[in-house]
């Protein structure tokens, strides 16, 4: 298994992607053998195809990317993942003739590009297809024995279950209290002796335990996984299995005894200042390239309905400070005149016809750079929220202050992997990613949440 952020991958999605990488620069020399009958047709050319095959395998995989054909949750049908990918291949198509306007010294020969672009959609197709048969028959995946049949145990099986590249296959479920209906669930042999459990792994070459169990007195294995451990197996905490492999901390269930004592939550000097400086130079950045658009959509705003143009809003901030949110108004002025502070909610009727679009393409954001140069938030974080929802909150969610440790942010861990929030339901699963993130903060994890927030905004996912 591959670990980035403290989340698992397994090694198969990195031979995936490498693999995906040469069968499209393959397909591209294929190209150039037909086009010139086997022979480059001059010095120059030699030296530099390489460059521009190059360029375009980086283009077509970042297309791939962005049109989440690297997000394998579940199997696809023909039909739709062909149309997936010839809709990537369109995008990267674009993005190549925007790159060559800029760079034509990077341009290949059109003849080789569209013969290369048949045997590309057929790789690509077979590829995908002979990738999803290996996770669908759990090749390469890594068997685990989870020790435990409770709600810990039942959603780490639900993770793995629902996430066709997990990587992760329950060998056996382990508890002396019961777990048969799991281990029924799964198609596994449920063990209710544990002193079994060291000769059941060997056996079965099952290298990792996860201890699962929602009530360890008088439960606790101690003796049998210490055999284990002493064995050369690794034996993992399910609270910490299911952080690094949802991407989430458990909220409900998690003893404070737990994120003491994790590795995480740290603050270093350098990386504060860092952090600081990359938000001053996004943020001042930000506004400066947006100016025109702001201008345009501050105009649709106004025309649109009555009201001003930009929207203030009191958030709970850092330390759980209060600060003003600016926003172009996406709704009607006197939204919450007769029903009081509530959450949107899907088709919400007091959203005008331009803040729809504005929310769907999160455009609505914008003035917050503003925000962010202030020092009031940060590019990354936990989204600010009011304070009548935080006081509601903080009373029903455990560890929902914690949100307040550092600087809310313009996007954050959450909203790229969950979305809109609208209920406390919601809101406690965006507080597991934020927990998350919180506790596994970094310069690189915030660059791949810009990067996936640039997807969520040209898709328009999430937005209400």
């Amino acid at each position: 298994m591959l670990k980035f952020f403290n989340t698992y991958y397994p090694i198969r999605n990195l031979i995936f992607f490498l693999g995906e990488g040469g069968l499209i620069f393959l397909a591209l020399l294929i190209g150039i053998t037909i086009r010139f009958h086997g022979q480059v047709p001059h010095e120059a050319m030699r030296h530099s195809v390489w460059l521009r095959v190059l360029a375009i395998t980086f283009v077509v995989q970042l297309s791939l990317y962005y049109h989440d054909l690297y997000a394998l949750k579940s199997a696809q049908k023909t039909f739709d993942l062909s149309v997936r990918i010839v809709q990537a291949i369109g995008a990267a198509c674009i993005l190549l003739a925007a790159v060559y306007t800029a760079y034509p010294a990077l341009i290949l020969d059109q003849g080789i590009f569209f013969i290369g672009l048949f045997f590309l959609l057929a790789f690509l197709v077979s590829w995908r297809f002979g990738y999803q048969y290996v996770c669908q028959q759990g090749i390469m995946s890594e068997k685990v024995i989870l020790v435990g049949s409770g709600e810990l145990a039942t959603l780490i099986c639900r993770e793995i279950g629902e996430n066709l590249d997990s990587g992760y296959a329950v060998a056996a479920v382990m508890d002396s209290r019961g777990g048969a209906s799991l281990a029924q669930r799964l198609g596994v042999n449920h063990y209710a002796d544990y002193d079994t459990m060291c000769e059941l792994a060997l056996d079965r070459g099952i290298r990792k335990i996860i201890v699962a169990l929602d009530e360890k007195r008088g439960n606790f294995p101690a003796e049998a996984l210490l055999r284990c451990k002493t064995a050369g197996l690794t034996i993992l905490d399910g609270i910490s299995f299911y952080e690094a492999l949802s991407g989430k901390i458990l909220a409900k269930g998690t003893l404070p005894s737990w994120l003491i004592f994790s590795e995480g939550f740290r603050r270093h000097a350098i990386r504060k200042a860092a952090k600081r400086l990359i938000d001053v130079v996004l943020s001042t950045v930000g506004i400066l390239l947006s100016l025109p658009l702001m201008a345009l959509i501050a105009a649709a705003v106004k025309v649109s309905s009555p009201g001003p143009v930009f929207f203030r809003q009191t958030r709970v901030g850092q330390r759980e400070k209060p600060f003003e949110v600016i926003k172009f108004r996406t709704m009607r002025q006197d939204a919450e005149a007769t029903c009081g502070p509530v959450w949107a909610t899907e088709d919400d009727p007091r959203i005008t016809i331009v803040g729809r679009v504005l929310r769907k393409l999160r455009l609505d954001e914008l003035p917050q750079f503003w925000n962010v140069l202030k020092g009031e938030m940060s590019f990354v974080g936990p989204r600010p929220e009011r304070p009548v929802f935080v006081a509601q909150l903080k009373e029903r969610l455990p560890y929902y202050g914690e949100r307040h440790t550092v600087k809310p942010g313009l996007t954050g861990w959450a909203q790229v992997n969950y979305g809109y929030g609208a209920s406390e339901d919601d809101a406690l699963k965006k507080l597991e990613y934020d927990l998350f993130y919180i506790k596994n903060m970094s310069l690189m994890l915030d660059l791949f949440i810009v990067l996936k927030t640039v997807q969520i905004v040209l898709f328009g996912k999430g937005g209400r």
